[in-house]
């Protein structure tokens, strides 16, 4: 129940509901035993701390579909149309007939890429999280390296110390939902009722038509309402917003008709605050998951958004046990921010890298991590990834016929304002632009190219209808 102030109530859950998880999670992160009790709080948030082809899904229980991003061409009209309308194309959809293991999921998507003739064409590859998934692409990984090769290269004294920085890309969208699953658990004693209410309505034709009747008569336009799924994104949020909406009809309905008084003004005040508390997840999600518009550039912006929502709700209370465990299953994930994020936001004019040393700023203080280095790294790479571009491409690249990008919807303009000095900013201004980090990186005409993009001024076109391909 709320309390008088109208404060949430505090242990929503039973005790060590996902203790396993969370003491996983702290010490795979900060090398902490929290023991067999319920999950203590640590502080993380100190002041100085350091077209698409195919998505492996593999639940175990049915065919697992392969799926990779794939870049096929010496320049972009391959995945985008004259229009500039970015492309996506599955070219392959293969049952796995046995054990869904890394080695037969390898072996799956390897058949495809290679029917295809593209085994040195693949930039990345985009996975769920599944351990299999992770396993798979040990072995594929040196098998797609042919595009963008490794750091450093070979050698025969030691062939396996290489990096491939860019070819596994987990899917963020996966991420956000397994941290919104790590909170939710705690909700679990009223998101449960309202299943139970869900169902009690639609397991009887004649309660459904008797519900539509009572809608009529109360002058309310009737609906059906489904349940969530775990497997679908954004799917609670969704089914509890539908039923906010229907609080009084729906309410007096089933507790009439239940037997008990199985709805409470306290589920629907803890039903109004987890919407309001997922409306961040759910607008990343949604926004992410487009098709015909970049996305990746759009990727920091949101994970910014995140784990400034979580800092701020983990200072409430009553928040503060269903905050902890989705910090660090972010910071299990996102704590070491993917290279090719940072590459897509520095190429957006408006973020470059001054807007990306704000960032890392911003984040530094929400977590409590030192990104100082890491800055240095992302600058030292993009050089690198472009002059590989540069030998690979040169010529193709200044045979590009011009063409006029349609509109694409880009990020919200607050967004900005937290990078830029707005609510929430990290007061603080990026370093000047500069050239390349060093003297070897900066000899091909891409790399001068990129050094002048850099050293530009910032483009200042915030509105949401800025055409980022333009």
């Amino acid at each position: 129940m709320a309390d008088e102030d109208g404060l949430l109530p505090v242990g929503l859950a039973p005790e060590g509901e996902n203790d396993d998880d969370t003491r996983a999670d702290a010490a795979a992160l900060f090398g902490i035993d929290l023991g067999d009790g319920s999950a203590a709080p640590i502080d993380v948030d100190t002041d100085g701390g350091e077209g698409r082809t195919a998505t492996v899904n593999s639940n175990g229980t049915g065919p697992s579909v392969a799926g990779t991003d794939i870049w096929s061409d010496n320049v972009k009209e391959d995945y985008m149309t004259a229009d500039w309308e970015l492309q996506k194309k599955v070219i392959g959809l293969r049952l796995i007939e046995v054990n869904h293991t890394g080695d037969n999921i390898a072996e799956k998507v390897a058949y495809v890429i290679e029917e295809f003739g593209l085994l040195d064409k693949v930039f990345s590859v985009t996975l769920d999280n599944a351990s299999s998934n992770a396993k798979a692409m040990e072995t594929l990984t040196p098998m797609f390296a042919g595009y963008l090769g490794s750091e450093p290269a070979p050698t025969p004294s030691d062939p396996n110390k290489v990096k491939y920085h860019l070819v596994h890309q987990r899917c963020a969208y996966h991420i956000i939902n397994l941290i919104v699953k790590s909170g939710l658990k705690r909700f679990k004693p009223y998101t449960e009722d309202f299943r139970t209410a869900i169902n009690f309505l639609n397991s009887s034709n004649q309660r459904i038509a008797l519900f539509k009747n009572f809608c009529i008569a109360k002058g309310v336009r009737p609906r059906k309402f489904g349940l969530d799924m775990d497997v679908r994104w954004n799917a609670t949020y969704l089914m509890l917003k539908h039923l906010l909406s229907y609080k009084d009809v729906f309410s007096v309905f089933i507790n009439s008709n239940y037997g008990s008084m199985l709805l409470t003004a306290s589920h629907w005040y803890i039903a109004d605050k987890i919407l309001e508390f997922l409306e961040v997840f759910y607008d990343s999600t949604v926004t992410l998951s487009g098709v015909y518009y970049p996305t990746s550039p759009l990727i920091l912006h949101h994970l910014l958004d995140i784990i400034t929502h979580l800092h701020e709700s983990s200072k409430d209370q009553n928040l503060f046990s269903i905050v902890y465990p989705m910090k660090l299953k972010y910071l299990k994930y996102w704590k070491d921010i993917p290279l090719l994020y940072s590459f897509a936001f520095i190429l957006d004019p408006r973020g470059k890298m001054r807007g990306l040393f704000n960032v890392l700023t911003i984040m530094q203080q929400k977590t409590g991590f030192d990104y100082s280095s890491y800055y240095g790294i992302v600058k030292t790479e993009i050089f690198k990834l472009v002059n590989k571009y540069e030998e690979k491409f040169g010529v193709a690249r200044s045979q590009r016929r011009v063409s006029h990008p349609a509109s694409i919807i880009g990020k919200r303009k607050h967004a900005w304002g937290r990078i830029f000095g707005g609510p929430g900013a990290s007061s603080v201004v990026g370093p000047s632009p500069a050239s390349a980090p060093s003297p070897s990186l900066s000899t091909s005409a891409a790399a001068c190219e990129l050094s002048a993009y850099l050293d530009s001024d910032n483009v200042t076109a915030f509105e949401d209808d800025f055409d980022l391909l333009l």
